[in-house]
């Protein structure tokens, strides 16, 4: 099935009811996006492979961090101060 659709202005895309039914998609379904200069590919994951991706992230990122001399108190305050704007 091919269908045309359209990037709204909050950078939003809808899938068609008609895949969502033939997909079985459901709301909060979890996806990988990957892209090139011409397309894009979404790929449903299950919620425990979203969940094992982002712990895994998050190590990899601890070790940056401390290898950095980066601390958790350094992040929340970066974090704090971005929020604020």
């Amino acid at each position: 099935m091919i269908e045309v659709i359209t990037l709204s202005s909050k950078g939003q895309l809808v899938i068609p009811r008609e895949i969502r039914e033939e997909m079985g998609l459901e709301r909060q379904d979890k996806f990988v996006i990957a892209h090139d200069n011409q397309s894009i590919l979404l790929k449903r994951i299950s919620k425990e492979e979203a969940n094992k991706a982002m712990l895994k992230l998050m190590d990899k990122m601890s070790d940056k961090f401390r290898k950095a001399g980066i601390k958790n108190a350094d992040v929340v305050k970066e974090i704090k101060k971005a929020r604020v704007g």
